[in-house]
């Protein structure tokens, strides 16, 4: 079968190469000045006997102002999310700790083996050797004893 617009194709394929190969350029000129940015930057906190926690410690506000107006946008970024997940695990730990408490008062403490378990997701090994450590714990909370249980890999 013939195609009669081919040319017309063409043309709009080359037209799209172009924009590439221009925001190609224009990402490649923003790198170079993030890296000079960063040149500039540490050759300041050489002079002055800076450290990016001194950085971080006085510009503290301005960066937990800038991460809640992330949030309230529509379209999160990545990292948004991901400091949501820290902060729900970590602040999980004290509910965890009360729940702990509470179970072991009852006698409900969940039993698992003692060995190594290993969380698949992070890499994190544990080793149980009489009571349930603590991010153990928080691991049969999240996960549930069925798959906790398939962790124990020694």
């Amino acid at each position: 079968m013939l195609d009669l617009e081919i040319d017309k194709k063409i043309s709009e394929v080359e037209g799209k190469l172009e924009e590439l190969r221009q925001q190609k350029e224009a990402q490649a000129k923003r790198m170079q000045g993030f890296e000079e940015y960063d040149e500039a930057v540490r050759k300041l906190f050489d002079e002055y006997g800076i450290s990016e926690y001194d950085i971080f410690t006085v510009r503290a506000k301005a960066i937990v102002e800038w991460v809640k107006a992330q949030g309230k946008k529509a379209d999160k970024p990545e990292f948004y999310e991901e400091l949501q997940a820290y902060f729900a695990r970590v602040g999980g730990v004290k509910a965890s700790r009360k729940k702990a408490k509470a179970s072991s008062k009852t006698g409900n403490e969940v039993k698992l083996e003692l060995g190594v378990y290993e969380n698949p997701n992070t890499g994190e090994k544990i080793e149980k050797k009489r009571r349930n450590p603590k991010t153990l714990d928080l691991w049969l909370e999240e996960f549930g004893v069925e798959t906790v249980q398939t962790w124990l890999i020694k």
